[in-house]
């Protein structure tokens, strides 16, 4: 897609949105929804705003079994989300091609995911359970001014049920197939005339539905026990928000599929992409897992474990000075332990290892916002100090060290990393109203961050240990300008365009993953990545039709992307993170609500990406050039029908649902073997409320059973395999909801 179809586009929305501006219609001034929206940092009409924004209520989280940041990709057009090395790990987010597919607890992920104001920092704070939520806000594009700091991508807004001045709350039980259990309650207690408080929990215990058939393998599961208490106080020209939270995770990871590609070890004969993954398809040691059912495999995982405790606390602060002067301040503190171990090559001992990590977490940041007659004028400082130890191993070919002719080539490396990052920023935005039919955003931000490391690894090889096999020390330190400026034109009072160009920028820092070489691991420094966005939208509510009706298109071009490269070349896997060129993404989105009676409600989101491209990379024996971006499908399609009806004297409440994404790659060589084809997953929930109490439920989900896959990765060079982690099989379960 060039400019020109790119501005094409643009007209065409533009078109389509004057039409319908000022077509006559005599009920079209009889009601206006307003949808009010945070994506700004403060209460606004979502017609005033110009960001790209999906807002979704937390009762339809609870409804779609929607259990951690991970699964809200199905919710809004061009996204995708996925646990890329398996349950507790370091999730990959991908918003309109912009993600980060990186397994290294050191990497920063491009879309930021912001808790009750608190921004999540390094990758182990990505992955968090949804529970007792009251909204949820996905922002697409770069937030290059208000939430500047790494938002290339988008951003993710979550915000928890507030403590209410009324006594009450509710208690739920579900269970479904693979064990699958989970206990959650709310309690709102009333402690002052000014003053409330709320305690959540959560309980989620369940087993993976892949089944291990190795003798020394076992099937994984996960037990999941999260907090939240909230205190919250409220006077006439103050208040103030204290949050506690826990999260205590236990379990053992999902068992791996190792699937071949050799149909003949012996003539190097090899399976087509479409075979591999059954028992004619066999990896250099002549193994296939004895089973075609595509949830079994075999796998030897008997001593893998993974273990998460964490806990935060943060503390809001609003004071409305006066009548036009607001200050708000908000203060945090993150803590987290994780182990992780790993398997990747099904029965063998080939390459296995560990992620282990210690994460502390401080911000700060203080804004002041002026409300005047024709303008909102923000400000504001944000401070953010992180440090993070690793504690991992990478075992590699554990099974030769039995073997004399072969055991030199077994090595086992042991990483004790630590990267300190700091970051400091100032920016200020202000919205001004023109006249009644323009709104002028400009936005600047300026960000100076630095992150010093070390590197520090042992070897052991047959025989000998080998201390301090390397021993690095760096700084990468970068500042850069962001920013945004906009316009939007009210057509109407449903009807509003909005215009934007938005300068993103994600900073520099060292990718401390599993280098075999003192050169590798020296490799590991990456540079800052710029993004260039422009994007023109339309938000369309009418009232005759009963539709609402957001459309965009958007034009990227990227310089020095920061992309996971994956080596495919030797015997030893290498991935690194790297600067892989200027990069070009075009796409268009729908999202559309329509409600032609009070009863039901429609709701589908389209992303289209017809370009998602990497820009030209060379080093050694890596070239990539115009390939498709990893996880970047040209089709996401996600829809959700739901149905209301009285029935003895209660409610039925029914839904159908489903998320669709076309094909796309897991690296960015567009390897056959490690392409996704498209898949639908579909989902529904059917629930009878007797009164305004008690709600029973049965819900589904990959109701037809679709095979797919949460990652395939590449270790032909090695194992004549492809590594995957296989998506969760059809669940059905039942649930009971009380609330006082």
């Amino acid at each position: 897609m060039s400019l020109v179809k790119f501005l094409y586009d643009c007209a065409v929305i533009g078109g389509v949105a004057f039409w319908v501006a000022y077509v006559p219609r005599a009920a079209a001034e009889q009601y206006i929804e307003v949808i009010l929206v945070q994506a700004q940092k403060r209460q606004q009409d979502i017609r005033d705003v110009s960001v790209a924004v999906t807002l979704v209520d937390g009762e339809q989280i609870a409804r779609q079994q929607i259990k951690d940041t991970t699964q809200l990709a199905a919710l809004a057009p061009n996204v995708k989300a996925s646990k890329v090395a398996g349950e507790g790990t370091t999730p990959s987010f991908n918003i309109r091609g912009i993600g980060m597919l990186d397994y290294n607890t050191s990497t920063v992920s491009p879309i930021a995911i912001y808790a009750d104001g608190v921004a999540s920092g390094g990758a182990n704070f990505l992955d968090s359970n949804l529970f007792d939520i009251q909204r949820v806000e996905i922002l697409r594009g770069p937030q290059g001014t208000l939430f500047g700091r790494n938002t290339t991508g988008g951003a993710v807004l979550i915000s928890s049920r507030m403590p209410e001045s009324e006594f009450g709350g509710y208690a739920g039980i579900s269970l479904a197939e693979h064990d699958y259990q989970r206990v959650q309650g709310a309690l709102n207690v009333p402690l002052a005339e000014h003053t409330a408080a709320r305690l959540a929990v959560n309980h989620v215990d369940y087993d993976f539905s892949m089944h291990n058939l190795d003798v020394n393998g076992q099937d994984g599961g996960m037990r999941q026990n999260s907090l939240r208490f909230l205190v919250n106080s409220e006077w006439d020209t103050l208040s103030v928000l204290f949050k506690l939270y826990s999260e205590d995770w236990r379990g053992a990871p999902k068992p791996v599929y190792s699937a071949g590609i050799l149909k003949d070890p012996l003539s190097g004969e090899l399976c087509s992409p479409a075979e591999v993954g059954n028992r004619g398809c066999v990896d250099s040691f002549g193994f296939a897992p004895d089973t075609d059912d595509f949830w079994h495999t075999e796998a030897d995982t008997a001593d893998k474990r993974h273990d998460t405790d964490s806990w935060g606390s943060s503390v809001q602060l609003q004071w409305q000075i006066d009548r036009v002067w607001r200050l708000t301040a908000i203060t945090a503190y993150k803590d987290l332990e994780r182990f992780h171990s790993f398997d990747s090559d099904g029965p063998g001992n080939f390459i296995e290892g560990s992620l282990g990590s210690s994460s502390e977490f401080f911000s700060q940041e203080l804004s002041l916002s002026r409300q005047g007659e024709q303008s909102f004028w923000q400000m504001g400082l944000f401070y953010l100090d992180e440090r993070l130890k690793q504690n991992s191993d990478l075992d590699l070919f554990r099974d030769f060290r039995v073997i004399p002719s072969l055991a030199a080539n077994a090595a086992q490396f042991f990483y004790h990393n630590q990267l300190d990052t700091r970051s400091l920023s100032a920016y200020s935005q202000v919205d001004y109203h023109l006249n009644p039919q323009w709104i002028l955003t400009a936005g600047l931000r300026f960000t100076d961050e630095s992150t010093a490391y070390r590197a520090l690894s042992d070897l052991d090889v047959e025989g000998t240990y080998i201390p301090s096999l390397w021993d690095i020390r760096g700084e990468v330190d970068d500042g850069e300008w962001s920013g945004k400026l906009a316009l939007v034109q009210k057509l109407s009072a449903q009807t509003s365009l909005y215009y934007s160009y938005s300068r993103g920028y994600k900073s520099g820092g060292y990718n401390g993953g599993y280098s075999t070489s003192a050169e590798q691991a020296a490799d590991s420094e990456y540079a800052p990545e710029r993004l260039n966005a422009w994007e023109v939208g339309a938000r369309l509510q009418l009232p005759d039709w009963n539709t609402n009706l957001d459309l965009a298109a958007f034009w990227y071009r990227y310089q020095d992307q920061q992309v996971f490269v994956n080596q495919t070349t030797g015997l030893s896997p290498y991935h690194v993170l790297k600067n892989a060129g200027d990069s070009q993404i075009h796409g268009v989105e729908l999202s559309l609500a329509y409600t032609p009676f009070s009863q039901f409600m429609l709701d589908v989101n389209l992303g289209y990406l017809p370009k998602a491209k990497l820009g030209e990379y060379r080093q050694g024996d890596i070239y990539v050039a115009d390939t498709q971006l990893p996880f970047a499908s040209k089709w996401n399609i996600s829809g959700l029908a739901q149905y209301e009806m009285n029935l003895a004297g209660g409610r039925m409440l029914m839904q159908l649902g489903f998320d669709y994404q076309s094909s796309f790659y897991f690296d960015q060589n567009e390897n056959p073997y490690l392409q996704q084809p498209g898949y639908s997953l579909w989902h529904a929930r059917l629930a009878y409320q007797s009164n305004e109490s008690w709600e029973v439920a049965l819900w589904g989900k990959n109701l037809f059973n679709r095979e797919y896959y949460e990652l395939r990765f590449d270790s032909i060079a090695a194992l004549s395999a492809v590594t995957e982690l296989r998506g969760e099989a059809r669940q059905l379960g039942v649930e009971l909801n009380y609330h006082f």
